[in-house]
């Protein structure tokens, strides 16, 4: 019973820490977005990006929420997308589909530095995620309009009480309050899980399952633990322990290549995953869909720079860190 009060208190002073650091990214990002909703601003926005939003079969708003994961991060997605639910009707395979995107391509001014940081290509390596991004997205559009699945409204959790009643500022307020309050709660279950799963060996069993993949892509045995630890918990641990062991001098300049660039594919398979399913995307998208397209995506990749010239590769791909 002391161990399970103990652990109890750690993971929610764990939840607390984290969360009050998402409150001053998503407030914000809600209130602009507000502001954006009542101007007009973001019926503009939806006008631009209605053609494109319209091959993956979103409705063009959902451009906002696109936009804000590329420049801000999944949670600043998620404050926009609360602001925006009560407005537009999004179904399970809205999004999983918008979910796989968010997954694929975020925070890049953040994530992209560290990037460059490892010597690849920061141009590569940002063009192949927003590649992979519209590419898992209108394959999933295109198997659920095939079959007509996941057609069910989404159950957006992240954004549970905070639909406005009568458009006024304090009902707003009243609303947003309540989808952060619950914020609160689904941070406080994820954190619970991540210890559950490392508690349990699950987390282990993941990695010993996908590690022989990474060997078969060309990924050194040398980078390939560093690269779980990314696809795993986040593309900050995976990148930041290549770039400690670069320093050392033991990875190869092509395995930290491939590395870096799967993990901009697939990271934070865990957390980042838990996170989308309560924004409303089915684990069957976001999950294994994700996986796939990854692995379908590097391959290309993988075969092509083992097989390059090292002048062609340092030319145009990979920079020696200093």
């Amino acid at each position: 019973m002391t161990r399970f009060l103990q652990v109890t208190k750690d993971v929610t002073v764990e939840s607390l820490h984290v969360y009050w650091g998402l409150l001053k990214i998503m407030a914000p990002v809600m209130i602009i977005v507000e502001i954006g909703i009542r101007f007009g601003i973001v019926d503009i926005i939806s006008k631009w990006c209605e053609p494109v939003m319209s091959l993956v079969g979103l409705p063009a708003e959902t451009a906002l929420v696109l936009a804000t994961n590329l420049l801000v991060g999944i949670y600043g997605a998620g404050a926009a997308l609360v602001t925006l639910s009560g407005d537009i009707s999004l179904t399970v395979a809205n999004m999983t589909v918008l979910g796989g995107m968010l997954l694929f391509a975020h925070s890049l001014p953040i994530e992209q530095t560290l990037v460059k940081k490892t010597g690849v290509s920061v141009i590569f390596s940002t063009a192949v995620r927003l590649l992979a991004a519209m590419l898992y997205a209108w394959i999933c559009h295109l198997i659920f309009s095939t079959f007509d699945i996941f057609g069910d409204p989404a159950n957006i959790l992240i954004a549970a009480g905070a639909d406005s009643s009568d458009g006024s500022w304090l009902e707003w307020i009243k609303s947003s309050a309540l989808g952060l309050f619950w914020v609160f709660w689904i941070l406080f279950f994820l954190i619970s899980m991540l210890r559950i799963m490392d508690a349990t060996g699950l987390t282990r069993l993941i990695t010993r399952m996908l590690t022989p993949g990474l060997k078969f892509l060309g990924i050194g045995p040398n980078a390939a633990p560093l690269a779980m630890i990314g696809i795993m918990l986040g593309l900050a641990f995976g990148g930041g322990l290549i770039i400690r062991e670069i320093k050392k001098g033991g990875l190869k300049p092509k395995s930290i290549f491939i590395s870096m660039i799967f993990m901009c594919f697939c990271h934070s398979l865990i957390e980042d995953t838990l996170i989308i399913m309560a924004f409303g995307g089915h684990w069957s998208g976001v999950l294994v869909g994700r996986v796939l397209i990854s692995f379908l995506m590097i391959l290309p990749v993988s075969y092509a720079v083992l097989r390059m010239s090292d002048v062609t590769f340092y030319r145009y791909l990979f920079t020696k860190p200093k």
